[in-house]
């Protein structure tokens, strides 16, 4: 699962810490993995785990009050995960990424795959 919002808050505001320590706490007891990608106002996530977790857990994310314009970008099983052993990843994404992903969802249903290998490059995984 891939989605993007809007944040609430600026870059480096504490509400980016504690979404991040409670992703990262919840993630495991869940069995949930992924990436979390930020730049000057908005969050890209990338999640992965069993299906109904992450329905489950998209549903709160729409709750959560620190984002908004939440849109799920790409929803797919996959055979392998591309985020094993990172319960939350972060990263702050510098201006071009920023603007190669925002391409990407603007363009095309299959740019998002575009996008997709580009938070994994950033995240540093192959796949």
């Amino acid at each position: 699962m891939l989605y993007t919002s809007l944040s609430r808050h600026p870059r480096g505001h504490s509400s980016d810490f504690d979404i991040l320590q409670h992703a990262m706490q919840n993630n495991r007891d869940r069995g949930v993995t992924g990436y979390l990608l930020r730049d000057t106002d908005r969050f890209c996530q990338v999640l992965e785990g069993p299906r109904e977790v992450l329905e489950s857990l998209y549903e709160r994310i729409h709750l959560d009050p620190r984002h908004y314009q939440i849109v799920l970008r790409m929803q797919r099983d996959v055979a392998e995960r591309s985020f094993l052993g990172w319960s939350m990843g972060y990263a702050t994404l510098s201006s071009s990424d920023a603007a190669i992903l925002s391409r990407c969802f603007a363009g095309p249903p299959r740019a998002v795959l575009l996008a997709f290998d580009r938070v994994g490059r950033i995240a540093g995984v192959s796949g």
